[in-house]
């Protein structure tokens, strides 16, 4: 399919809201090095040290995600993206000033963590039921792999930037420009114009957010595919946790060489994104979704080989560098599917709901494994909380491949 047919079919409005994404994943990828960089060289922080930061990234998620879910389904959901951006530009513009001015400390990393958290549910819950209203569902496959495509665009051309930024002017100024691709995301938002119907009568809060549970886990399909996924977020909290301090100081690549790592996963996600919808159409999405959790033990299992057996920086690196494109590839390869899926089997009442109850335990996943991987390998080592977090992701692949999910081909 040609660029212009595609920009025939999923219309103006769509391609409106891909800047908005693009400009958003561009922010978030430049911000996640800064604030990592600043706890780890500026602030002296440690694996556990981060486990903490990710934690307070996340935690909004579990603990107000479904009560978000279900205020979102009663607003107009541009409005709440819009709010969204604004909150976050105001965030990452005053922590970066806080630190210019000599005001950097570890509390301070952990507050703005947890605020842009916050924002960003808000974002996440609007966001992902606001692609329902601008494309019919036979397109929403096409519609999410070109918004993967922007977004992993955006968030592997980030952190290499980031890096770079921050070895040339600080880690402040990449903040700064964070902001700023915030505050362009909402004026494209503010200038869009979408007819949003708003609902006038709403059942009580936690009526509402229990039916949303319920939809998700009764669903004979939905339910065994949110439990796997929960799974995965688990090993990826790890995972991900893990990977700064393996970068950082057990391969003393610095700032740059993290953006490199981070740059090289999100170019792959990329390049998955890019086949998704070829390898759905032939294998089917519920198939392809199997198939790309199957590059995350593989992936993983190459990242924890310079932490288990000792290796020259370089060398350790380019390592680092291709298990994450393995993983990354899967990562991108099966994204388009999971949220075409999901959304074909949501009504546009529940889809709000539905996302956010996905949402919520897979960061509350996040959540749990950031710290508790970041203790574990301060006392235990690197390699040994990598290995077990490798043997986790394949068991995760193993239980999808076996679930309901899989037992029949899905378009």
């Amino acid at each position: 399919m040609s660029a212009a047919s595609g920009r025939e079919r999923l219309g103006a409005a769509f391609w409106r809201f891909w800047s908005v994404e693009l400009a958003t994943g561009t922010g978030v990828g430049l911000a996640i090095i800064a604030l990592q960089t600043m706890l780890v060289e500026d602030l002296g922080g440690g694996a556990a040290e981060v486990g903490w930061l990710a934690a307070a990234r996340w935690l909004p998620y579990v603990v107000l995600g479904l009560v978000a879910g279900a205020l979102v389904e009663g607003w107009r959901r541009r409005t709440a993206m819009l709010a969204s951006d604004l909150a976050r530009a105001a965030i990452l513009g005053a922590l970066a000033a806080a630190w210019l001015l000599g005001g950097g400390a570890l509390w301070a990393l952990l507050l703005a963590a947890l605020a842009l958290g916050a924002a960003s549910l808000v974002n996440d819950a609007a966001s992902q039921a606001f692609v329902p209203r601008l494309v019919p569902r036979p397109l929403l496959l096409a519609a999410h792999q070109r918004l993967d495509l922007g977004a992993n665009a955006a968030q592997s051309a980030g952190p290499a930037a980031s890096g770079a930024l921050i070895a040339w002017l600080g880690a402040p100024v990449s903040l700064l420009v964070a902001a700023a691709a915030h505050l362009a995301s909402a004026v494209v938002l503010a200038t869009m114009p979408v007819d949003e119907p708003v609902r006038t009568s709403r059942p009580p809060l936690w009526r509402s957010i229990g039916r949303g549970l319920r939809f998700v886990h009764r669903h004979p399909r939905l339910g065994p595919f949110a439990r796997w996924t929960h799974a995965w977020f688990l090993c990826n909290g790890a995972a991900m946790t893990l990977l700064v301090p393996l970068v950082l100081t057990g391969l003393s690549a610095g700032p740059a060489g993290l953006g490199l790592a981070l740059g090289a996963l999100g170019a792959a996600t990329l390049a998955g994104t890019a086949l998704a919808e070829v390898v759905a159409g032939r294998a089917g999405e519920a198939r392809t979704i199997v198939l790309s959790r199957v590059g995350s033990p593989l992936g993983w299992a190459l990242v924890a080989l310079p932490a288990l057996a000792p290796m020259a920086p370089p060398a350790g690196l380019a390592v680092v560098v291709a298990g994450l494109v393995m993983a990354g590839v899967g990562m991108g390869l099966g994204n388009p599917s999971e949220m075409a899926l999901r959304q074909r089997a949501t009504p546009d009442a529940m889809q709000a709901r539905m996302n956010a109850t996905m949402r919520t335990a897979n960061r509350g996943m996040f959540v749990v494994a950031a710290p508790i991987a970041g203790i574990a390998a301060d006392a235990l080592g690197l390699g040994p909380v990598l290995a077990v977090v490798v043997v986790g992701f394949a068991l995760s692949a193993a239980g999808l491949a076996r679930s309901p999910l899989a037992r029949r081909r899905a378009r």
